[in-house]
Formats: C-alpha cells, sequence, structure tokens
C-alpha cells in the first residue's frame, strides 16, 4: 500500500481528490486537516485516515507526512507561503504536488530542483487549473500553428459552485495593483482587476465579464509557448460581484489599502449571500490566435465546460498526476511547475464521467 497524504483534504478541491484516490487500488489516502470533526467525518466516509495537523506547527506537518509516497497540498492561499511543505516532503522522501495559482510561488519551484534530483523525488507546482490544465489546452491545438501571436485564457465559474475564502483571498492580493504582462514581446505593467473584457465562452455558459488576473501562465508562458502577447482574464458569473470587486481595485489605486486578502472571510460571507442567484455553468477557455501551417493568419479555441461541478476541474490536474505516478513512477526527477506533464486527453478521460465536457472553435464559433 502506497500513502497519499492530502492536505486541507476535506476541503472544496481536497475532499474531491481525496475521494478520488481512496478508491485507487493498493492506495492509503491520508486526509489531514485542523477540524477532527469535519475531517474525520470525511475521511470515515470514503474509507480514508484523519489527522489533525495545523501546517503552521513543522513538528505536526513532519509527522503527518512522514511515511507518504504523495503528497498532495491544498490548503492555499499560497501567495505568501514559503516552500516549507514542500521541503518537509523532501526530508521525509515523499514526492510533493500542489495546488497553488499564486505567480511567484509556482514560478519559483525549480529552486528545490537540486534537491529533489539529489533524493529522487518529483516536486511539481501549480497542479491545477493554471497552469496544469491551461498549458494541456493550449498544447492540444499547437501543433495547429507556426507561430504564435496571442494567447488569451479566461475562465468563468458558475455563481452556484462552492468557493472558499482561500480564492477569494489569492483575487484580493493583487486587485487594484499593477500586474506585469507580457504584450507584442514586451512586458508591461497592467492593472489587476482592470482591463475590462466581454468574452463569448460556449453554451450554456456564454458572453461574460472578465477581468486581468495575476497567475503563473503570465510568468511561465511567454518562453514556454513562444507567444508575442499572454493574457489571463477571470471574472464570476454575476455582475454585481465583479462591480464590486472593480470598485474595490479602483480604490486601492488610490488609497492605501493594507492587507485587503485579510478580508477574506467577510467578502466570502456578503458573496454566499448571493449564492442562490445564477448556474452552476462555467468554463475555463484558451484562444490561439497565430499563423497556420498554410502560411494564412488563424483562430483557434477550446474550452473546458462546467454544467454541474465546477471544483472538479481544478481537483482533476492532481489526481491524474497522481495516478500517474502511482502506476508508472514519477515523470523526472526534480522541481518544476506543472508543464507539459498531462495531456488534455489524460485530463478528460478522468473529466468526461462527472459531466465535464471540451467545446472548440475556430473564429467562427463553437463546437461540441
Amino acid at each position: 500500500m502506497k500513502t497519499i497524504t492530502v492536505l486541507g483534504g476535506y476541503g472544496i478541491f481536497g475532499s474531491r481528490i481525496s475521494a478520488a484516490l481512496a478508491s485507487h487500488p493498493d492506495t492509503a489516502v491520508r486526509v489531514v486537516g485542523r477540524d477532527a470533526k469535519a475531517g474525520g467525518d470525511f475521511a470515515e466516509r470514503i474509507g480514508a485516515e484523519f489527522r489533525r495537523c495545523d501546517l503552521a506547527d513543522r513538528e505536526s506537518l513532519q509527522a503527518v507526512i512522514d511515511g507518504s509516497h504523495i503528497v498532495i497540498h491544498t490548503a492555499g492561499p499560497f501567495q505568501e507561503n514559503n516552500y516549507s511543505v514542500a521541503e518537509i516532503c523532501l526530508d521525509c522522501g515523499s514526492h510533493y504536488l500542489d495546488l497553488a495559482d499564486a505567480r511567484h510561488f509556482v514560478a519559483g519551484i525549480g529552486a528545490l530542483d537540486e534537491a529533489a534530483r539529489q533524493r529522487g523525488l518529483f516536486v511539481s507546482s501549480g497542479v491545477s487549473s493554471v497552469p496544469a490544465i491551461t498549458h494541456a489546452m493550449i498544447s492540444a491545438l499547437q501543433p495547429e500553428f507556426q507561430s504564435l501571436d496571442e494567447i488569451q485564457v479566461a475562465l468563468s465559474p458558475g455563481n452556484q459552485n462552492p468557493r472558499g475564502a482561500a480564492t477569494i483571498g489569492a483575487i484580493l492580493t493583487y486587485i487594484g495593483r499593477p500586474i506585469r504582462v507580457w504584450q507584442d514581446g514586451r512586458w508591461i505593467a497592467r492593472p489587476g482587476w482592470g482591463d475590462v473584457r466581454r468574452l463569448d465562452f460556449p453554451p450554456p455558459v456564454g458572453c461574460r465579464r472578465v477581468h486581468n488576473c495575476d497567475v503563473p501562465d503570465l510568468e511561465l508562458f511567454p518562453s514556454a509557448c513562444g507567444a508575442r502577447t499572454i493574457r489571463f482574464h477571470a471574472g464570476v458569473e454575476l455582475n454585481i460581484i465583479n462591480y464590486a470587486l472593480s470598485g474595490f481595485a479602483w480604490l486601492r489605486r488610490y488609497l492605501a489599502m493594507k492587507n485587503l486578502h485579510r478580508r477574506a472571510e467577510l467578502f466570502l460571507r456578503l458573496s454566499l449571500l448571493l449564492f442562490p442567484l445564477g448556474t452552476k455553468n462555467g468554463s475555463l477557455a484558451v484562444w490561439l490566435r497565430g499563423t497556420g501551417l498554410d502560411g494564412s493568419l488563424i483562430e483557434r479555441k477550446i474550452a473546458i465546460v462546467t454544467n454541474d461541478d465546477g471544483p472538479a476541474t481544478p481537483s482533476s490536474a492532481s489526481i491524474v498526476l497522481a495516478k500517474k505516478i502511482l502506476e508508472h513512477g514519477p515523470p523526472r526527477l526534480g522541481a518544476f511547475p506543472c508543464l507539459g506533464f498531462l495531456t488534455l486527453d489524460e485530463l478528460l478521460v478522468h473529466l468526461r464521467p462527472l459531466g465535464i465536457w471540451c467545446a472548440r472553435g475556430s473564429r467562427g464559433g463553437w463546437e461540441s
């Protein structure tokens, strides 16, 4: 039996990961968190073990990690975190995956590369929607291009999908602050949660308002994908929430509003007042523009669309990658952002039974 330890293993994303891996042959799942009641009840339901731990306590963290074949870290936000959890995994001889969406955290994981290679271990950050899934989506379209001019990535979840304070806290770290963006072959600064666009996602999602977001893709894709422009936008289904965040972004540009992300719980409670409105329909989409194989200018687009369970998409990357490690060993030794370790086809094999599907299109529109 190989033990997989899921930190935050009964949360929005962690619970889906724990449940999926608990059914994998010859695998024991260890659910870790601070709430013994909630965590223990969930672990019992899926046939897993629960251990209580505060991630800030290095000694207790090392005790719950010890003996793990793989550790999956889901307990964000990662914007202000260091690599202490991954370092403990290296000390314990465990492979490490995380669901980080913090730009510099994911891009900087290579700092652990030498230590991971010396110990024969695999460390990967951003094993989630960004950059793992978005890179897999781009890679599925890239063979149609000689060269890429622009990559546009956008995310719009349905309002009735569950959400946590960590996700909101991540947004609050950068709204109203300058974001470094690769545009026309050079770095420029754009305001966080600014540059509003209305993008057409596949039905039933449709046209939605989205804004600048600071994600690892902006840092990694200029070199990994070779496009002259990389943009990432996100927004929620209800424009009243988008407008509210835009208002805070505007205020933050002109007023000293420090530690706004520490009010994430308050923002979460306010957003949940609107939870009955909207739908569960959401989408993660990529638009590519550039030169086709015949030398003509072309546009291609691809999207993952959810009708019911939005958090299943970001959870899928670590589930699929953990299973690959269990069955075939680590793809490489060392520490890397999660680029190129998963294909879109591998992800869709996991997602389709959950009612999550893929749409493709060109300049003319979307096709199922």
